[in-house]
């Protein structure tokens, strides 16, 4: 490892120029039509501030990353603290923004990244050296990023951050530069790239690929936040091991340590932080049901509901376990209940868990039969993870006797119909369980939504 690293020292040196035009990837501002440029006054600041703006200045003028500019565009900076204390100046481009036009190029989803990574042993990660910074401009709109500070008018000649548009320019270059690699041994999620394999000879050569591509797209890393050949490593928020997932204990500590939120702002933050995580809670979507009625308009009141939805999330998610990741050559096992107020469901292989789904019933569906409320819970479960199940077969395990010979009976009611034929293009078996072993999602939905919140779901 060491020779290897040593032989590609380059990639993770400070850049010594400017990066290259990349024909289909330099990073355009289009605009909506009958757009006006913007043209905003600077921020008021300290003085000592002012000094770090204007070394900064001088800092990116001296590295040709930002010019002097004349044109009619201004956008106000922001300074941002960093860990360390040190500064980052950004370009307030909000009003830029609302006038540009969107970018849909697909963003990968956390959940299907991590799902690539069954059987992988080693790991390493690298992370691009302020990876924007690393695109260019496309000469056509480098005058749109331009700003003004207390003391000049500059513009940018790669790609700052803050632009609407920058996350979508920047994972389709990644996405062209690993395509060939991309889930058979990369993931790549930004700047921050994952190269995982089997066993540590395997792992040398997908690494020296990967350094390669690097090295031949003049892509520069910063070596003191990379980590290569570890059995363990953090990568988007979770932990990834040959065991499986887990949680980042960092932000679970911060979770537990949160107040309780007095602003639905805060509140917000809480529940996005927390359901980032909701794979890994049995019943998330029915035990935060009083936190999440809170966010809808003058509904912002602590009952005791609501206060114990908030410990009760608190402290399932820092008891979280290791999740199984799917390996397509096992069948998938599907378990489902549903009563009450709920439904539930766990994904499963061997008997371990892969990810967690659950949620309230609205009042229409509170009045179904039981029989149509376990039928609601395949649908549900089915349809949430259609990507694991389609063109293969896999098994549905119950606590309710008759759904077992649903392909074989007579429908009834207009539910019944519409929901079976949303099961047909599947193929599936279904299996009874008794009710007192399938406490994995029993205990997802055999509540009503005012018990929900101080439920201790066991763990399997």
């Amino acid at each position: 490892m060491f020779q290897l690293l040593k032989e590609f020292d380059d990639i993770f040196e400070e850049p010594t120029q400017l990066p290259p035009f990349r024909p289909g990837h330099d990073h355009k501002i289009p605009l909506v039509q009958g757009a006006n440029p913007v043209n905003k006054r600077p921020y008021k600041y300290a003085k000592n501030h002012k000094d770090v703006i204007d070394e900064l200045v001088q800092e990116y003028l001296k590295s040709g990353v930002i010019q002097d500019n004349s044109s009619p565009y201004a956008s106000p900076v922001v300074l941002v603290s960093k860990k360390d204390g040190s500064w980052r100046m950004c370009v307030d481009y909000r009003e830029l923004n609302k006038s540009t036009m969107k970018n849909k190029f697909p963003i990968p989803l956390v959940d299907d990244l991590l799902d690539e990574l069954n059987g992988s042993m080693i790991f390493s990660k690298i992370d691009l050296r302020a990876g924007y910074n690393q695109v260019r401009m496309d000469p056509v709109d480098v005058h749109r990023t331009a700003f003004r500070t207390h003391g000049g008018h500059y513009e940018y000649v790669v790609m700052p951050f803050g632009l609407t548009n920058a996350p979508a320019t920047f994972q389709g270059l990644m996405n062209t530069m690993f395509q060939q690699f991309l889930r058979k041994f990369v993931l790549v999620f930004f700047d921050d790239i994952l190269i995982y394999s089997v066993n540590l000879q395997e792992h040398l050569n997908h690494l020296k690929l990967v350094l390669l591509t690097l090295r031949n797209n003049y892509l520069f890393a910063r070596r003191s936040k990379c980590y290569f050949a570890v059995n363990r490593v953090e990568y988007l928020g979770h932990f990834i091991s040959g065991e499986g997932v887990a949680t980042d204990p960092s932000k679970i500590e911060a979770m537990t340590k949160w107040p309780l939120p007095q602003t639905i702002k805060q509140l917000r933050g809480f529940l996005g932080l927390a359901g980032y995580y909701r794979r890994f809670v049995k019943g998330y979507g029915v035990i935060a049901k009083p936190l999440t009625d809170m966010l809808k308009k003058d509904n912002f009141r602590w009952t005791q509901d609501a206060k114990l939805a908030f410990q009760k999330l608190k402290e399932l998610l820092s008891n979280t376990p290791i999740l199984a990741l799917p390996d397509f050559s096992k069948v998938f096992v599907v378990e489902v209940d549903a009563s009450g107020g709920g439904i539930g469901a766990v994904l499963m292989q061997d008997h371990h868990p892969i990810f967690y789904i659950s949620r309230i019933l609205n009042l229409q569906q509170q009045s179904l039969s039981t029989y149509e409320k376990e039928l609601l819970a395949v649908v549900f479960a089915i349809q949430r993870w259609r990507h694991y199940l389609l063109n293969r077969h896999f098994i549905i395990k119950t606590d309710h006797y008759s759904l077992k010979y649903i392909l074989d009976q007579r429908l009834t009611t207009d539910f019944q119909k519409k929901w079976l034929a949303k099961l047909m293009e599947f193929d599936f078996s279904i299996e009874y369980k008794k009710g007192q072993d399938n406490v994995v999602v029993d205990a997802l939905s055999r509540i009503s939504p005012i018990e929900c919140s101080s439920l201790i779901i066991q763990q399997l």
